[in-house]
């Protein structure tokens, strides 16, 4: 009998990085790109559609995960900032809670997934306006990300994420975000997040 060729069984986190990459590299239609509003310039606007998309990439694997993906860019602008020199970014996002496995036991959605978006949604704001200013348009790590919930959220609700950049450097990058029900008109949430750029490993030291 000739023996077979053993095959190597697929692993689950290699599709999942292929997934990624392929988000970040494919370009955007510019049909999708048309429809965001705001002065950003367009690529500007792409990085911020990619860096989205590849958070929700290992979708089947989250208990958010397709909801989340359901998330729509609806605004990417870029103003001068106020209080220093530099500018600010604003990335609205809006999305539909229609999925009853998002609920606690009482029926309100779960304060995690409020969380977990609004983490995406200001990585991605940062990001963009690091790419805007002469970065890379590589996302960072998240440092910390402190949030306030005032109010609950109802299924069929819809979300607004407002999110506004403090700051977006070398060193660091901050962001404040508002979250609001827009079917009930009011507050859901505020969060300020602090990220870091990515970090490379330093070398073993030789004894």
């Amino acid at each position: 009998m000739t023996p077979q060729p053993q095959v190597k069984p697929s692993n689950p986190d290699d599709d999942v990085v292929s997934r990624q990459l392929a988000i970040i590299s494919n370009p955007i239609p510019d049909s999708i790109l048309a429809g965001i509003k705001g002065n950003a310039p367009s690529d500007v606007k792409e990085i911020a559609v990619k860096w989205l998309n590849f958070f929700n990439a290992p979708a089947e694997k989250c208990f958010y995960g397709l909801s989340s993906g359901k998330k729509v860019v609806t605004e990417v602008s870029l103003d001068v900032d106020p209080l220093r020199e530099g500018q600010v970014l604003t990335l609205v996002c809006e999305l539909d809670i229609e999925e009853e496995s998002l609920l606690y036991r009482h029926g309100k959605l779960a304060n995690a997934f409020v969380f977990s978006v609004l983490d995406e949604t200001v990585s991605s704001a940062v990001t963009a306006l690091g790419y805007a200013t002469g970065g890379s348009g590589i996302c960072g790590v998240s440092q910390s990300l402190n949030t306030v919930f005032y109010n609950t959220v109802d299924l069929g609700a819809k979300l607004r994420f407002i999110n506004t950049t403090l700051t977006a450097t070398p060193e660091t990058t901050a962001c404040r975000c508002e979250v609001w029900d827009l079917t009930q008109r009011r507050l859901v949430a505020t969060g300020v997040f602090i990220g870091m750029p990515w970090s490379s490993p330093r070398r073993a030291a030789r004894l």
